[in-house]
C-alpha cells in the first residue's frame, strides 16, 4: 500500500516494476520513470528494502494492513493524508510554477467585506 501511496499508482500498474538510482520506478507501461509523489516516503516506508514487486500478490498486503490498523499499530486519517498532499504540491512544486501561481493571485481583485 504504500507503493500505491507514494507513487499514485494503482496494483496493477505497479506489477513488473524495476527500481532507478534517483528512487523512481520504471513500469513496463510507461515511457518515462515515475517518481515518488512524496520522496521522503521512500525512506519513511524502506520501500526499496522490502521490494513490494517480489512479493506474491497484494491481498496479503491488504489484509495485514488491515490487520495493524485493527490492533492501533497504524494510524490513518483522511485529513493527515489531505495535509501531506497540501504540503506536497506547496513544497514539491517547480519555482516557475509557484511564481506564476503568485502573479496570478496578486492579479485577483481583493473581495471587500
Amino acid at each position: 500500500m504504500a507503493m500505491v501511496a507514494t507513487y499514485g499508482k494503482t496494483p496493477s500498474e505497479l506489477k513488473g516494476f524495476t527500481w532507478n538510482e534517483d528512487n523512481s520506478i520504471n513500469i513496463p507501461s510507461k515511457k518515462r520513470p515515475v517518481r515518488p509523489l512524496h520522496p521522503q516516503w521512500v525512506f519513511i516506508f524502506q520501500l526499496k528494502e522490502k521490494q513490494p514487486s517480489k512479493k506474491k500478490g497484494w491481498s496479503p498486503l491488504c489484509r495485514s494492513l488491515a490487520s495493524a490498523q485493527d490492533r492501533g499499530l497504524i494510524k490513518l486519517s483522511t485529513e493527515g493524508v489531505l495535509l501531506a498532499h497540501k504540503v506536497r504540491k506547496v513544497y514539491y512544486t517547480p519555482l516557475k510554477q509557484r511564481s506564476g501561481d503568485c502573479l496570478q493571485q496578486a492579479r485577483k481583485p481583493l473581495a471587500t467585506a
